[in-house]
């Protein structure tokens, strides 16, 4: 009789043990799916393309859909990537000057878009040092 009742113990001890590891089990697989789920959450911020920031900007300003042509007088579009997002210029270059007028915007990776400023050079200041992105240090450190 003593092994009987010993045998039950023994037999309640193995199941107590068996769902104590189910359990942990359990608990550490719902942790790591939680960690798991914040982890994906906390970056999905996704970095705005340079292309959808030129997009955006095409749709906000009808202006520049055009924008880049070889026509004369050439109009060209030059990015610059910013910590949180894109720095873009519009450029209407001229015929026999560098530039005639420039605009440059911010497109933030939430899309929100900003205007930087705008450059009209006064008659004589013709500046060969801003083609390309070097367009930018009108703007932009």
């Amino acid at each position: 009789m003593e092994k009987s009742i010993s045998g039950r113990f023994i037999k309640q001890a193995d199941r107590m043990r068996k769902t104590q590891k189910i359990g942990i089990l359990a608990l550490v697989t719902a942790i790591l799916m939680a960690v798991s789920i914040l982890y994906l959450v906390n970056n999905n911020k996704t970095d705005l393309a340079e292309s959808e920031a030129i997009s955006l900007l095409k749709a906000a300003y009808p202006e520049f859909k055009n924008y880049p042509n070889d026509n004369l007088s050439p109009q060209s579009i030059q990015t610059k990537q910013a910590s949180n997002g894109w720095y873009v210029a519009f450029v209407q270059e001229g015929s026999g000057r560098p530039i005639l007028e420039a605009k440059c915007f911010l497109v933030a990776d939430d899309k929100t878009i900003s205007s930087i400023g705008e450059y009209v050079p006064k008659v004589g200041e013709d500046r060969y040092d801003l083609s390309g992105e070097n367009i930018f240090v009108l703007w932009v450190e």
